[in-house]
């Protein structure tokens, strides 16, 4: 029985570099194209994701760590980047563990739980930190309700995310992982 190697130096490097990299270059994409605002942070943690796939949960945390430290600091769309720090980014690190939850409405709560957890902290920093009142001052004619409506819009828009990852997994196994361990050798 042949023992599993752990990857060099060298493979971790390029592998996390690549990735967090290309994460990155998603994130500065958010300016140019209209509404991969909301795709950019989501595609980004998948490729985070992936670290944590072949190198495992630390090697993925530190990468999400260093690519929403970047994107704080040099993309100008602080609503996306912060989207990609609150929730996005670590999400499908830590979805693992989630799944592993049997019961399916209680599976289904926690999920649900952390998104709201989540998407609020990151409006009330954006709102009250970084000073961007004209978030609600943009929902005008909605109202009051606004805000719980655009909440539960982003609660679809996270279940899907979620369905993604989890129809994603065995493309990854069956597809992208051949090639890459292929590659990498």
């Amino acid at each position: 029985m042949a023992e599993k190697q752990t990857p060099g130096i060298a493979y971790i490097v390029s592998l996390c570099g690549i990735m967090s990299g290309l994460a990155l270059a998603l994130m500065f994409c958010l300016g140019m194209i209209p509404g991969f605002e909301y795709v950019s942070p989501a595609v980004a943690g998948v490729l985070i994701w992936v670290i944590r796939e072949r190198l495992g949960v630390r090697y993925g945390l530190v990468s999400y760590a260093a690519v929403g430290l970047l994107t704080m600091l040099f993309t100008a769309n602080y609503e996306a980047s912060m989207m990609f720090v609150f929730l996005l980014g670590w999400y499908p690190i830590v979805r693992q563990y989630l799944v592993k939850i049997k019961v399916f409405a209680l599976r289904w709560a926690a999920k649900l739980g952390i998104y709201a957890a989540a998407a609020v902290s990151c409006y009330f920093v954006l709102i009250y930190l970084f000073g961007m009142s004209q978030l609600l001052e943009d929902m005008g004619e909605f109202g009051k309700y606004g805000q719980w409506v655009l909440l539960g819009f982003g609660a679809v828009a996270f279940v899907l995310y979620d369905i993604f990852l989890g129809l994603f997994y065995p493309f990854y196994e069956k597809v992208l992982k051949p090639k890459i361990s292929k590659r990498m050798k």
